[in-house]
């Protein structure tokens, strides 16, 4: 969909509208016809130094209330007998013990169940530092689920309806150090605008979903920054470039020093410059900076190299104002659409993560994100596409941990709105919300700009269409180094499947592959226009040109019902397959899911173009009473539990399937000996990023048994293929071979931290004879007389 010189008069104006926005107000194009509310969003850099936690207990009053929203929020009003409820966490949730679908309206997506004045009101009361005198104060709140109106000390400072972008206002007029100040916030349930922050499957939680604190600035103060850590081609220099902006908060003109210091991720100094700075009183001024580093230690999944960046602003007569950050040098490129990171081939073996904890609902505490990756670490997990936005620390421990980072920014389902330009000022809202708040970390490899748009008709088409390419625009003005992408719908009616490459960098699909084999066997994509729907073709030649770096990705994929306790339902567990067979009905489940993610993943990293995959998902949202055990009865979020892991982070057996499939290299499942041969040839393939198969262990050992193994010497680069020969340990192998019978090999691959990223089995079969029953499972000594008998 190309647009026309009109439409990109229009889309280039408003997204400078959202950037420039110094308060909200009524955008108006097209002669009137075109109006949508701009709300400034930018994340506010947080500093180093004392934050006031609001987490634990708030006083909470349900509605219907009997006085005005303004009394209850007055710090004069009295919440002693209200309810203590901790927070972040739920105050509302779906009752797992009622069928919503006995609840008037029960509507998930829109949540027409819930008035448009259900939910509560939050207080809490804390104590302002005294040291905070003379200092600009913020209030933080990370996301309130869904909507809120935030008050302080009885003013009404934010009307946010956004449940899964940040809030941060200047309180500094509100609040007195040294003093009490009553924080209150008017919780609703449902908003106007609530299908774009994915209701259905948040389970009816609200609350706030993520940390709330006040912190303090200096007069003079950094308010934010993008600094990229960038490479050279070769991958010899790093530098962190860009620009900080500064704000002079003080009654007068001063002057400042800020300086950048870097330290490499052994904690030794890696580098420091400072620029001077004029401060116009009053004003915000933008200083470009660059600090240049030398054969960088470079970030990927698995070396995740994080330099410690410290800035400070010096100005005479304030004291010091300093911020901390980390960051990674890294450079993710495409040649002829294959996709390299670092110089070496590169693919994201991903899951989508919905963020939703057992008992705190959408509030997923660090250590509980932690424990996660720690889960997806062990089964050759290296990518997460976020299915809500993700929380800021999950971004941090994805740069810690070495992940690859899908983050989505909240459009969801916007068929019925996606052409509409009142949306449109709301959707902006929170692509710069997401955007400015982790542009910064080296894990946010792609902007997943929204899930599954695409408009409802021919005729709402053109706008729908203009304003995706608009959220394009504002995402790379935001962000320059970063790539973006649009998660299409999967099929549906006559449409067999989607490629998503009219916008975004990255071409994404949702569970067909129809689309994109076609695609790369003809060069061209017939997608769907909207839903009506009426067809478009997109050439290769034309996507390229429109800037498409040649790559894709499928975003989300092997949809199957992974109900532990469910072991005998081949033919109902898995949905939306291109190649839907059929299963004896005694056949276990995990066996069918074993054949379509070996089918879907299999293809999805053997094709060179292709970046990667995002299993659908890592663990399904639900409503539950949690008794701290895995097996609670939950009411699922759509309704099936999709997942690899319950909800208490107990791996279902799905997950050892995908472990095994997840693993960088693949053994065969088995290997053709033909007469005369005196060793085995065996294809590998080396998919880490920067592990050479040399640094490995390819270990051999008899079947069923560990204390006897030969390991083999293999050199293969990053992104190699080659063909190796295995020898035969033993003789007695070949000469079992001879008379048909067919051996076992035990591999394993054994990374250089000790890891063991997968085992398998590998039958010699025999070429060109008839099979005998028996089998001979491969030795490594001569030893045993019954293998002896067998062979002679």
């Amino acid at each position: 969909m190309k647009l026309n010189e009109e439409q990109m008069e229009l889309i280039r104006a408003v997204a400078e509208e959202q950037l420039t926005a110094q308060s909200a107000f009524d955008a108006v194009h097209r002669g009137g016809d075109w109006r949508t509310r701009i709300t400034p969003a930018r994340a506010e850099a947080l500093p180093d130094g004392e934050r006031v936690d609001l987490s634990g207990d708030w006083s909470v009053l349900r509605w219907p209330f009997s006085e005005r929203e303004e009394v209850l929020a007055s710090p004069s009003f009295q919440d002693l007998y209200w309810e203590r409820i901790p927070q972040p966490g739920k105050v509302f949730a779906l009752n797992p013990n009622i069928d919503p679908r006995t609840i008037p309206n029960w509507d998930r997506t829109e949540m027409l169940h819930v008035s448009p004045e259900d939910g509560a009101m939050l207080r809490r009361t804390v104590t302002v530092p005294s040291c905070w005198k003379g200092k600009e104060i913020f209030l933080n709140l990370d996301a309130v689920y869904p909507a809120s109106h935030v008050w302080v000390n009885g003013t009404l400072i934010a009307d946010h309806k956004s449940g899964l972008t940040q809030m941060c206002r200047n309180i500094t007029d509100l609040v007195d150090p040294g003093k009490e100040a009553v924080i209150a916030v008017r919780l609703f349930r449902t908003h106007e605008r609530i299908m774009l922050d994915m209701p259905r499957h948040s389970s009816d939680f609200a609350g706030l979903s993520q940390p709330a604190f006040l912190f303090a600035k200096e007069p003079c103060h950094i308010e934010d920054y993008y600094l990229p850590a960038l490479l050279s081609d070769d991958l010899s220099a790093g530098e962190l470039s860009g620009s900080v902006r500064i704000r002079n908060g003080s009654p007068s003109t001063r002057n400042g020093i800020l300086t950048i210091r870097l330290t490499d991720p052994k904690g030794c100094f890696a580098g420091q410059k400072s620029f001077p700075v004029d401060l116009p009183e009053g004003d915000t001024v933008t200083v470009p900076v660059s600090l240049s580093v030398d054969e960088p230690a470079l970030w990927n999944d698995e070396h995740p190299n994080l330099y410690f960046v410290r800035m400070t602003l010096s100005v005479p007569g304030i004291p010091e104002d300093a911020y901390s950050f980390r960051t990674g040098f890294r450079r993710l490129s495409f040649r002829d659409g294959k996709p390299y990171l670092n110089g070496n081939p590169v693919k994201f073996r991903g899951v989508n993560h919905l963020t939703h904890h057992p008992r705190s609902g959408l509030f997923t505490p660090r250590e509980w994100l932690r424990r996660n990756l720690e889960t997806m670490k062990l089964a050759n997990v290296n990518c997460i596409r976020t299915h809500f936005m993700g929380p800021r620390d999950l971004t941090d421990l994805c740069d810690e941990m070495g992940f690859y980072l899908i983050q989505e920014l909240p459009i969801d389902w916007g068929t019925n709105y996606i052409h509409k330009p009142d949306w449109v000022g709301p959707a902006m809202m929170r692509i710069e919300a997401g955007i400015s708040r982790d542009r910064n970390h080296p894990s946010v490899m792609i902007w997943a700009v929204g899930n599954e748009n695409m408009p409802e008709s021919d005729e709402a088409a053109p706008d729908g269409w203009m304003h995706l390419h608009l959220y394009e625009l504002l995402a790379k003005r935001l962000d320059p180094n970063g790539l973006t992408m649009f998660p299409p719908p999967g099929p549906g009616g006559p449409i067999e499947g989607i490629l998503e490459l009219r916008v975004g960098e990255i071409a994404d699909m949702h569970y067909s592959f129809r689309t994109v084999k076609r695609f790369l066997e003809e060069g061209a994509a017939v997608n769907p226009y909207s839903w009506t729907p009426s067809f478009e073709r997109t050439t290769r030649e034309e996507a390229l040109e429109r800037g498409w770096t040649g790559s894709w990705f499928s975003s989300e994929y092997c949809l199957f019902s992974c109900y532990p306790d469910i072991l005998f339902t081949p033919n109902r567990c898995s949905v939306i397959d291109d190649e839907k067979q059929t299963y004896p009905p005694d056949t276990p489940q995990i066996k069918v899911f074993y054949d379509r993610l070996k089918r879907e993943w299999g293809y999805l990293r053997s094709e060179e173009t292709c970046l990667g995959g995002a299993y659908f998902p890592w663990i399904s949202g639900g409503s539950s009473i949690s008794l701290g055990h895995p097996f609670s009865w939950t009411v699922l979020s759509e309704d099936n539990d999709w997942g690899v892991m319950t909800p208490e982070l107990l791996p279902k057996p799905n997950y050892w399937v995908l472990r095994n499939l997840f693993s960088p290299v693949w053994f065969p499942d088995e290997i053709p000996w033909y007469d005369g041969e005196t060793s085995l040839t065996l294809e590998l393939w080396n998919q880490f990023n920067d592990i050479d198969l040399s640094e490995c262990t390819i270990r051999i050992t008899e079947v069923g048994e560990t204390s006897r193994w030969r390991d083999l010497a293999i050199e293969l680069a990053p992104g190699a293929r080659k063909v190796f020969s295995v020898p035969f340990f033993y003789d007695g192998t070949r000469k079992a071979l001879e008379q048909g019978i067919t051996c076992t090999y035990r591999f394993w691959l054994i990374d250089p931290d000790g890891m063991v990223r997968t085992a398998k089995d590998v039958c010699i079969v025999p070429a060109g004879k008839p099979r005998r029953e028996e089998e001979c499972r491969f030795r490594i000594s001569p030893e045993p007389a019954y293998l002896k008998n067998s062979i002679n």
